[in-house]
């Protein structure tokens, strides 16, 4: 708690306080607002390549530049140093004790099981030098697009919120704005072709919420933007090769939630 009012640098006046919180949402309103009428011309113009739904993840960056520059806040509070190496292990750490406290289990009680040998994915994980290269390759290719989200979401908008809701409720806020950004993305896109509305508009949200906590965590006490970027490219790079290679059988609502019951505890922990 003192690591958070230290590094957002307390509560400030009321009059500064309210201000803050009508710029955050109205930030909020205008990242939804915009990346929605995006992509729900995307069925109409028949897009449906993933590149175009991952270009989204910029909106919430650009829009943070944008709203830094109209109040002239500069960008030296969001934190570019290298900060503190242990932090940095904590962002590989995080994703990695998460899918081990859940996909074991997921296994053992037969809601995922191994891809085939003879699939490509299969093929792929019986050959941990190209399974490494590969996620790598991947993860480089995500840092953009992570860091276009966290400079949004924990750069500018995570200590707007604090300040004004408080630490909890500013988190929570934050979770369920993230959530909720996220939503027509997935629902248009077709992420979820199981469970076209559960996904977008339940599992997704809760799924933000409950990953809001850690990534809090990384930046209030790393003070150091690309340690969440790291974080938040390295868990989707992670968590989605564990879903090709484990893939669920007909319980993928079971698997997430036991992925999510992992995050509670971590949530816990690390408040």
């Amino acid at each position: 708690m003192k690591t958070a009012v230290w590094f957002y640098g307390g509560s400030g006046y009321p009059d500064q306080t309210g201000r803050e919180r009508k710029e955050v949402l109205l930030y909020a309103f205008a990242v939804i607002i915009t990346s929605t009428l995006i992509v729900a011309c995307f069925p109409v113009l028949h897009i449906t390549n993933n590149w175009a739904g991952n270009a989204l993840m910029f909106i919430p960056g650009l829009m943070a530049l944008a709203f830094r520059l109209r109040i002239h806040d500069g960008l030296r509070s969001v934190g570019w140093g290298r900060g503190q190496i242990v932090y940095w292990l904590w962002a590989i750490l995080l994703p990695v004790i998460a899918l081990l406290m859940s996909l074991p289990l997921s296994i053992r009680l037969g809601y995922a099981a191994l891809a085939p040998a003879s699939t490509a994915i299969g093929r792929l994980a019986s050959n941990p030098t190209k399974l490494v290269e590969t996620m790598l390759i991947y993860i480089a290719i995500s840092i953009p697009f992570a860091f276009a989200e966290e400079f949004g979401w924990r750069g500018y908008a995570q200590g707007k919120l604090v300040r004004s809701f408080g630490l909890l409720n500013g988190l929570l806020l934050l979770g369920v704005i993230w959530g909720f950004w996220h939503t027509p993305i997935y629902y248009f896109m077709g992420n979820f072709p199981d469970h076209p509305i559960l996904g977008p508009f339940v599992m997704t949200p809760i799924d933000n919420i409950l990953a809001v906590i850690p990534m809090a965590w990384l930046y209030i006490r790393s003070r150091n933007i690309w340690v969440p970027t790291l974080a938040h490219a390295f868990a989707d790079v992670l968590w989605g090769f564990s879903g090709l290679i484990f893939p669920t059988t007909t319980q993928e609502v079971r698997c997430w939630a036991l992925l999510q019951a992992a995050q509670l505890i971590i949530s816990i922990v690390l408040l």
